[in-house]
């Protein structure tokens, strides 16, 4: 077999995901470029063609997930696998990369976010920042998180870009109204991070400035109730809608006319993703690695003050501006649609190459 090419060769994935759609993106472009993908994990996807080592947790989803190592490292020494991977260093990171060293296989990390924003820069960052160092490649979302990874001693060619994937034949601009009901959408977890405040904040400036607007927030979270008497303390019940989580949040998209992302923090938002590829104008913060996809004024619009007049400026901008909000949404469109599966197996046969060659 050559090991040059990825599709004679075997992946062992050490992860959890109790949602399918999670398996689909993260996990099924690289199965679909390697001879054989098998996951060790709690739930089982019947929705994607992996092969699954289920670990048991006995009505105890703790007690699995402490189960997951031991399952991982039996697979890996009845079975012949070239490489180990995970998403997230804790704690399925770390039972790959013991799995790893232990059985003398070849490491991936696939970091999405919070291992760097989080763990690396907690008190006990040191552990993390060790581990990174330890596995023979790293994926990250883009050219920020690329800076910080490398600021923790990971030699830059072993830091590798991985596309954060969408499922570009559901959203696309073929299904946008011609008659959307909403003037803007916001989706994401009503938590600190995602700041769901500020754009009910913004929506209240901008009903200060004369303008009667339609809004939708998709989501749920412990900002929940905030948001709610937020909502009513700002005369804003009637035009900003509240249905909760929307396991398919298409259809709203569809009726919208511009996205707002009003993160703190974010790696890569995947809503953001999803409405440039359907051609939505598109607002967000300049935080991660946005700023690798969203160029001002050109695919979306980028609010470098975190404030809600900076947002409300932005979102008055395109709200009153026909034709800038017109060819950002017709820009988008190209950018979103390149994060497509098609694009992550491309990024998985780079990724798998080089690590199990170096």
């Amino acid at each position: 077999m050559s090991r040059n090419n990825p599709e004679h060769q075997s992946v062992l994935i050490v992860s959890e995901h109790s949602n399918p759609d999670k398996i689909k993106r993260h996990w099924e472009p690289l199965g679909n470029v390697t001879n054989d993908a098998t996951m060790v994990c709690l739930t089982p996807s019947e929705d994607t063609d992996l092969n699954f080592v289920q670990v048991p947790t006995f009505g105890n989803r703790l007690f699995g997930i402490l189960l997951l190592f031991p399952y991982a490292l039996k697979e890996r020494i009845t079975g012949s696998y070239d490489l180990v991977v995970a998403a997230s260093l804790f704690p399925y990171g770390l039972y790959a990369l013991t799995v790893g060293v232990l059985s003398r296989t070849p490491t991936h990390l696939l970091i999405l976010g919070i291992d760097l924003d989080a763990h690396a820069e907690a008190w006990y960052g040191r552990l993390p920042q060790m581990a990174f160092r330890r596995f023979n490649s790293i994926s990250v979302l883009g050219t920020e998180h690329q800076r910080q990874i490398e600021q923790y001693g990971v030699c830059s060619k072993d830091v590798l870009k991985l596309a954060n994937t969408i499922d570009t034949e559901k959203y696309t601009p073929e299904v946008m109204s011609e008659n959307p009901q909403y003037d803007f959408v916001w989706s994401g977890r009503f938590s600190s991070e995602k700041d769901p405040i500020i754009f009910i904040e913004a929506l209240e400036e901008l009903q200060s400035r004369g303008h009667e607007v339609n809004a939708v927030m998709l989501g749920e979270g412990e900002l929940m109730e905030k948001i709610k008497k937020h909502r009513i303390d700002s005369g804003l019940s009637d035009t900003v809608s509240l249905p909760g989580w929307i396991e398919n949040p298409v259809d709203y998209y569809a009726e919208s006319e511009i996205f707002t992302l009003t993160s703190r923090r974010d790696a890569l938002a995947l809503s953001l993703l999803e409405s440039m590829a359907m051609g939505l104008a598109c607002i967000a913060p300049r935080v991660g690695n946005i700023p690798d996809v969203a160029t001002g004024e050109e695919n979306a619009l980028l609010v470098e003050d975190h404030s809600a007049e900076a947002f409300a400026d932005a979102m008055e901008k395109l709200l009153t501006n026909d034709r800038l909000r017109n060819r950002i949404g017709d820009n988008a469109i190209k950018t979103g649609q390149s994060f497509s599966y098609e694009q992550a197996q491309k990024d998985w046969k780079r990724i798998v190459t080089y690590t199990v060659d170096n």
